[in-house]
């Protein structure tokens, strides 16, 4: 009994002593957190504090999967001086003095390494303990900083300390850069990197850092080794073949007739999807030309004879005309009201068709026609402007850019726009009307495309992580803008328009192409200095139209005509996109029957897009089942083999493009990082490693 008892008072007093030491742990929390409180939050703010941590920016991509806008690592790389022990910093001060001298800053020679580390170790001056070893160091730099002496015992034991940062690349480099976009601090709010700057940033985390000296802050954490978010990835429409043609057909011209700049279109007839803008403006700063502005999609200016277009099929699609109508064109000159309309010269031309006015462009054979049916007729002046906003010409096309001019059209029952007599004529050969490029080429297009208006769109889908989360696509806006009649007699007078019209001298021994010149003063420009702007609107091939091109050229000194500055431009772009993507009318190219067809070398990647490639191409292949596929060429054929993808083990990505090796790495757990461009040559884990969340190098060629 009395050994019961004595174990039952040890038991209390054990239990007394931990009710005691829990109750003066509970005070003294109670007093820090709630009396004492904000004095230790004010002493830890001055020490530590947490700053945001953004995630990775999400790619930019074509759409052959082509990387456009890429963010790559960059990381500042620091040595804390203090935290060596002594015998490990001396053991290994001279090899890190050889590797830093041959590998980050070979101005600095192994000697004059060793000697700022040692001096600055022993001194210890204020700001000199974080002693600074390189700036923008590459991630592939950063993994054998990582291996050199000292710095291998990573950031306590050896003082390593690494800052990471990204950097926005362009592999293109300035190609359809304005359009792209760019990141940067008090950066100019344009291109897709701002119209979808939400889904490219990705979300923000947090990251810690401590106070080591009065301005300098460090992360208590590695931030090499943090797995940090990523934004969504932005595939787009452009197709970067002809994006470079329109470029540097558009750099030609601009240099040949000394223009101020210009821009260059490219649309696809049935979908909308936009294929290129090329956008040049030169500079006098640096005396070249520079994608300074998108005049394509911002630029308002009077359009001139291309939009006599929309004035000939209002007519035809109210019936007031046709193909054979005749009009006095009284040879090229005419007055309306006080004022006097001129051809581009006169010709003599008296009673014709209409047919032939359009073909060679005729200012007074439009405007009188324009004239009898919109301006004399009851209401006609509100019919006219009406017809305009049935053409959809009158609004934004709703492209995915920031920026876009809104079409300045007047209207007949507001006093304050200045309606006048003369409204009518001059607005129907393109003037007293403002529109952009991209608005004009969205009317041809729907001309092209029997009348259906497709939404224009340079984004068909953005990946996370490399599935859909938001596809875009072909729109149709409006499914016809004008009867079938009036569409089909447009079609016809464009063709004529360039076979026997303004562009006859400028037209392709390949292919048919249909479209109608411009040539409009630019009354925006200095008044005692003419200035013009020369356009070409159009679509080829004729009978089957796959492609919409405009061409713009703003102030040309050597020539300021459509036909004889922006025509040939057309003809240029559209024969190298012909080039690129036909045999003959309407028909994609196919390789193999040129007989010129030579078998790709070894690619990886994913089967069905291998499967589509070598389809169109026309390229004989024998495959085996699997999604994800090593291909090789093999007696004038391609052999698809299945390509294993272990859950635990690192793949073998060499020969896949980049946007195919991030999917399956990141979708593996692996932190990736690239350099260069074109296809995996190099990985920096062997394939058959095993998997455990590690960074993964992959170098491109």
């Amino acid at each position: 009994m009395e050994r019961k008892n004595e174990l039952l008072i040890r038991a209390y007093l054990v239990m007394f002593l931990f009710i005691a030491f829990a109750a003066v742990i509970f005070f003294r929390v109670a007093k820090i957190s709630i009396q004492e409180g904000d004095k230790w939050r004010a002493k830890g703010g001055k020490n530590v504090k947490m700053i945001p941590l953004k995630a990775d920016r999400g790619n930019i991509y074509a759409d052959d999967g082509s990387v456009l806008v890429m963010s790559l690592p960059f990381f500042d790389i620091k040595m804390d001086l203090a935290n060596p022990k002594q015998e490990v910093f001396e053991k290994g001060v001279d090899s890190l003095s050889i590797l830093l001298s041959r590998h980050i800053d070979s101005s600095k020679s192994p000697y004059e390494w060793r000697s700022s580390l040692v001096t600055a170790r022993v001194e210890q001056k204020p700001g000199y303990r974080y002693f600074p070893i390189a700036k923008d160091v590459s991630y592939s730099n950063l993994v054998k900083l990582k291996a050199f002496p000292i710095f291998r015992k990573g950031a306590n034991r050896g003082g390593l300390i690494v800052e990471k940062k990204t950097r926005r690349e362009k592999p293109f480099k300035s190609l359809a850069s304005r359009t792209l976009g760019e990141v940067r601090p008090n950066a100019p709010d344009f291109g897709l990197e701002s119209y979808f700057d939400e889904q490219l940033s990705g979300p923000t985390d947090s990251l810690l850092m401590k106070r080591m000296s009065r301005d300098n802050w460090i992360p208590v954490l590695d931030v090499s080794e943090l797995i940090t978010k990523k934004g969504h990835d932005i595939v787009t429409t452009l197709d970067v073949d002809i994006q470079d043609v329109a470029q540097q057909e558009l750099r030609f011209a601009l240099e040949k007739n000394r223009a101020k700049g210009g821009t260059v279109l490219v649309m696809e007839v049935k979908t909308g999807a936009i294929k290129a803008v090329a956008n040049l403006k030169y500079s006098e700063k640096s005396q070249d030309y520079l994608e300074s502005y998108n005049h394509g999609v911002g630029t308002l200016s009077e359009p001139g004879s291309t939009f006599k277009a929309a004035a000939a099929l209002a007519m035809l699609d109210d019936g007031y005309i046709n193909l054979d109508t005749k009009v006095d064109l009284q040879g090229g000159k005419k007055k309306f009201y006080r004022s006097w309309m001129y051809d581009s010269h006169l010709h003599g031309i008296r009673e014709t068709d209409f047919r032939e006015t359009f073909a060679i462009s005729s200012n007074v054979g439009i405007a009188t026609l324009a004239m009898k049916y919109y301006e004399a007729a009851d209401n006609g002046r509100i019919h006219f402007r009406k017809k305009m906003a049935q053409f959809l010409l009158d609004r934004k096309t709703g492209i995915e850019l920031k920026g876009e001019g809104k079409p300045m059209f007047k209207n007949p029952t507001r006093k304050s726009d200045g309606w006048s007599g003369t409204t009518v004529p001059w607005m129907a050969h393109g003037y007293e009307v403002n529109v952009t490029p991209l608005q004009t080429l969205a009317f041809y297009n729907a001309i092209a495309n029997d009348g259906r208006y497709m939404k224009p769109f340079l984004v068909k889908d953005i990946l996370d992580d490399g599935k859909s989360v938001g596809s875009y696509g072909p729109k149709v806006v409006k499914e016809s803008i004008a009867n079938p009649v009036a569409i089909d007699a447009m079609q016809e007078l464009l063709r004529e328009a360039v076979v026997n019209g303004t562009g006859k001298n400028f037209q392709s021994e390949d292919f048919e192409f249909s479209g109608k010149t411009g040539t409009a003063r630019d009354y925006g420009g200095q008044h005692e200095k003419k200035e013009y702007n020369a356009s070409f609107a159009g679509y080829f091939p004729s009978d089957n139209p796959k492609y919409s091109i405009i061409i713009m050229v703003y102030n040309p000194q050597e020539s300021y005509y459509g036909s004889t500055v922006a025509g040939p431009v057309f003809r240029n772009v559209a024969e190298k996109i012909y080039a690129l993507k036909y045999d003959h009318f309407g028909k994609e190219k196919s390789l193999a029957q040129s007989n010129k067809v030579k078998l790709p070398g070894g690619h990886s990647g994913y089967a069905q897009d291998f499967e589509k490639v070598f389809a169109h191409t026309g390229i004989d292949y024998r495959k085996k089942s699997g999604s994800w596929v090593k291909v090789d060429p093999s007696n004038n054929k391609m052999n698809i083999d299945k390509m294993k993808i272990s859950k635990r083990e690192v793949p073998d990505v060499s020969g896949m493009g980049l946007r195919d090796a991030i999917y399956i790495l990141e979708n593996l757990g692996l932190n990736v990082y690239a350099e260069g461009v074109g296809k995996v040559n190099k990985q920096s884990l062997r394939p058959g490693t095993q998997i455990k969340g590690q960074e993964i190098s992959l170098y491109l060629n």
